[in-house]
């Protein structure tokens, strides 16, 4: 699931809560799913700011760690290392490119989230 697709799903949690709320007065089951909507999106901002190294990186993104340093060197992704350092690269989740057709699948799993606190789709 892209994040893109997570961020939609957080909407429509949202979107139940806010029909339990008005529409069924049901202030506690909409009160759990906005706890639930900001618990998500909390993730995904940990998730993108995450540190890894070139081999980490490659895992996430699905490509060789040689393409992301070149990457890296060619300025398209940011180096997180101190300038002038000789360390390992380092590269921040969020800067990550996705190669095609490699399955992003997030930490949490907004469907069976959802299908737990019985929201249908």
């Amino acid at each position: 699931m892209k994040q893109g697709a997570v961020q939609q799903s957080v909407a429509e949690i949202r979107t139940k809560a806010k029909e339990w709320r008005e529409a069924f007065g049901d202030e506690g089951r909409a009160r759990t799913l906005e706890w639930a909507a900001n618990k998500i999106e909390q993730a995904l901002r940990d998730q993108s700011d995450d540190r890894l190294t070139l081999a980490e990186a490659a895992e996430a993104s699905g490509y060789h760690p040689d393409s992301l340093a070149r990457m890296v060197r060619d300025g398209q992704i940011p180096d997180l290392r101190p300038p002038g350092s000789k360390g390992m690269i380092r590269i921040r989740r969020g800067d990550l490119p996705i190669k095609p057709g490699k399955p992003h699948t997030p930490s949490a799993d907004v469907r069976e989230l959802a299908s737990r606190l019985g929201i249908r789709g």
